[in-house]
């Protein structure tokens, strides 16, 4: 577990006096008792956006721009009743406390959470890209059959039970009783049936159905069961449950609903309040969750920050209680602040330069992929990056810990000769270098990795030129990522996945993620033959050999693994960095 977190830090609180938690005397002329309500006017400022300094190059001038602070005062009345006790020649009014309501844990309840997030893309569960904001609003109004654990486990959400047959190619879940919709319908299994059998239908264009297609038929004998049929034995479905395209929507809604509605429709811990996806979206406490004693906070507020300087000092200056996306060169700035605290955790989230592999490319050709795989230096890279964080990564997606990774592969390092004798055999010397254009994101560290990349480059004599164009966090995605007409070589950024999910996403032949436009006819037939294989040592037989197509075909240079990483005001407690960058806010609760 990777310890970011400072240890015997003295933390600075505000004390914040409640007009309803101490008591208020007044003085009278007469002894008497008065019972009587009071409108006492409370002034709270709520700071939409914080003053931040932008260093602006242009030819060779630099300057620096403060922009204005926008402060929105919020005026909320709040009525107290004062009851007066009686003593000679005098009258004091004390203010009735109000308890702090806390959970079997010791958690208290109430309070808003502020979160500064990238962006909001999606609000389709199933066809949900890759936004910071769209993540966190799925996560907290919808739910999950099964979720990925802290510990990498699979844990049971609303499925309350599931079992298999024999062979694992029948799977019966029993559906949580309890669970219902924010509108108050309870959640049935079909609703469970119709959520899968719209990921499966091509026209919802989902990305989570290449990884279960394999589902034959789905069936909800009553109101508490469903019954997967597969195509054949299969150990992935519990996993693939799991994944943040599957959540549970209600039987018979579309997609355009699901999209355009000011409303949600999951069963999760928050209902979806005021959204506007350029400024904020305004999370409410569901109060009849079917997790007995949580959420804790009233509410979620996230702020969308496109620009990480902004996020950064909106965490400083207290405007923002949390932040999830930042480079790890901040850490130590905001581990200096001893009202934050930083948590993080070893995952599987790895960052890639992707070479498109398809005819016309540069990159269609195997030598110059190789040339360039070995001309890296990924020490460098990787304490550029991640300033002495993280691990190096071997031109595959998956993580050392997964029970899949292949032990005794041969590890990538750079070998200048040998990238030499590649480059060489596709066409390329000091005279006619493979010139070719990187275009990044100032995003997940994958600017940082694209200048490394290039700086390890020109440190050797190789006939390789690298330019690196930066491209806008906000727009990456949409723009450049996988877009018709892109240069052939990019950045890319994974959140760590299991095995199956994170080979067969981003490099299965014919895939909507297959971000190389990869073909291995090989390595697909051994995705298909482990997912269907019980026996545990011939299932990682068909994965060592998985490995050793991506490390020789390199359609895409994975370079390092990068932590997982969360910044938080020290009045946020229950915060853990999960591994796959899931976010359970619900555990989360103010000491505020």
């Amino acid at each position: 577990m990777l310890n970011i977190a400072k240890g015997n830090r003295v933390v600075r609180s505000l004390l914040i006096l409640s007009i309803a938690a101490f008591s208020a005397f007044m003085v009278a002329c007469e002894a008497e008792t008065i019972v009587k309500e009071v409108e006492v006017e409370v002034i709270k400022e709520v700071i939409k956006e914080v003053p931040v300094e932008k260093i602006i190059e242009k030819e060779g001038a630099v300057r620096t721009v403060v922009e204005e602070v926008e402060v929105v005062k919020e005026i909320v009345k709040e009525v107290i009743k004062e009851v007066s006790v009686e003593v000679e020649k005098e009258v004091v009014v004390v203010a009735t406390p109000i308890p702090v309501i806390v959970g079997e844990g010791g958690q208290r309840y109430g309070g808003i959470l502020k979160y500064a997030a990238v962006d909001f893309g999606a609000m389709d569960p199933a066809i949900m890209g890759l936004s910071e904001g769209s993540a966190m609003y799925s996560n907290l109004t919808y739910d999950n059959l099964t979720e990925p654990w802290y510990d990498g486990s699979i844990v049971n959400r609303l499925a309350e039970d599931w079992s298999a047959n024999e062979d694992m190619s029948v799977y019966t879940i029993d559906v949580r009783d309890g669970a219902t919709f924010h509108d108050g319908s309870p959640l049935t299994s079909a609703d469970v049936k119709f959520s899968f059998d719209r990921i499966l239908d091509e026209e919802t264009a989902s990305p989570l159905l290449g990884e279960i297609d394999y589902i034959s038929e789905i069936t909800a004998p009553d109101d508490d069961t469903v019954v997967f049929t597969l195509k054949g034995s299969n150990v992935n479905l519990p996993r693939d449950l799991s994944d943040y395209h599957a959540r549970i929507v209600p039987n018979g809604i579309t997609q355009e609903t699901l999209q355009s509605s000011s409303t949600d429709f999951g069963t999760g811990p928050y209902t979806l309040g005021d959204h506007n996806p350029a400024e904020r979206t305004v999370m409410n406490k569901y109060e009849d969750y079917w997790v007995e004693g949580k959420p804790f906070y009233d509410q979620i507020i996230f702020y969308y920050m496109p620009e990480e300087a902004t996020r950064i000092e909106a965490i400083k200056s207290g405007a923002v209680d949390v932040i999830g996306t930042f480079s790890l060169a901040q850490i130590e700035g905001l581990n200096s602040n001893n009202s934050i605290t930083v948590t993080g955790a070893d995952s599987a989230t790895i960052r890639n330069l992707v070479m498109d592999t398809r005819e016309g490319s540069v990159f269609a050709d195997k030598n110059a992929r190789k040339g360039l795989q070995y001309a890296i230096d990924r020490d460098f890279v990787r304490k550029a990056v991640t300033y002495g964080f993280g691990a190096n990564a071997n031109d595959h997606p998956i993580g050392t810990s997964d029970p899949m990774y292949w032990d005794g592969q041969p590890i990538i390092n750079q070998d200048i000769e040998l990238s030499r004798s590649y480059l060489a055999a596709a066409g390329y010397d000091d005279s006619n270098p493979l010139t070719v254009e990187l275009d990044a994101s100032d995003f997940n560290q994958m600017l940082e990795m694209a200048l490394a990349v290039e700086q390890s480059v020109e440190a050797t004599d190789l006939p390789i030129e690298i330019e690196v164009e930066k491209h806008e966090e906000s727009t990456f995605w949409e723009a450049i990522w996988m877009q018709p007409g892109g240069t052939p070589l990019v950045t890319s950024a994974w959140n760590g996945r299991p095995a199956a999910q994170a080979v067969s996403v981003a490099l299965k032949g014919g895939g909507s993620w297959n971000e190389s436009y990869f073909n291995s006819p090989r390595m697909d037939e051994l995705l298909e033959l482990s997912s269907t294989e019980i026996d545990f040592d011939v299932r990682k037989d068909y994965w060592k050999e998985i490995q050793e197509i991506l490390i020789e075909e390199v359609p895409s240079a994975y370079l390092l693994y990068v932590p997982t990483v969360v910044a938080h005001q020290n009045h946020v407690q229950g915060v853990q960095a999960h591994p796959n960058n899931w976010v359970f806010m619900e555990d989360w609760w103010t000491t505020e």
